[in-house]
């Protein structure tokens, strides 16, 4: 909840007062959520071994081999959750459940 309200999403009332949100459901998307809670730290959504055995051919070369795939793939993923608002969301379980 801290790191909802501090990204603005959310204002958050002392004692029993609960959560509000700060703004229209259809300008929150995922993404922001997504920066809001600081899932992983920008473009490191994929992660490699810090110290990889210099003598394996492997792990010596697989970093520089996948870092353009999955960079691409993490810029893929935040341009899906760019386009889905948390209406949307709403939307989708309000049919689902009924």
């Amino acid at each position: 909840m801290g790191m909802l309200k501090k990204a603005g999403l959310i204002q958050v009332r002392r004692g029993t007062g609960g959560a509000e949100i700060q703004k229209p459901l259809n300008e929150i998307t995922l993404l922001d959520v997504y920066h809001a809670v600081e899932v992983v730290e920008e473009g490191e959504l994929f992660q490699f071994h810090d110290h990889p055995n210099p003598s394996c051919p492997v792990g010596a070369t697989i970093q520089s081999v996948l870092e353009l795939i999955l960079m691409k793939a993490q810029e893929a993923m935040e341009l899906v959750l760019k386009e889905v608002t948390m209406e949307d969301i709403i939307t989708f379980l309000n049919k689902k459940i009924g």
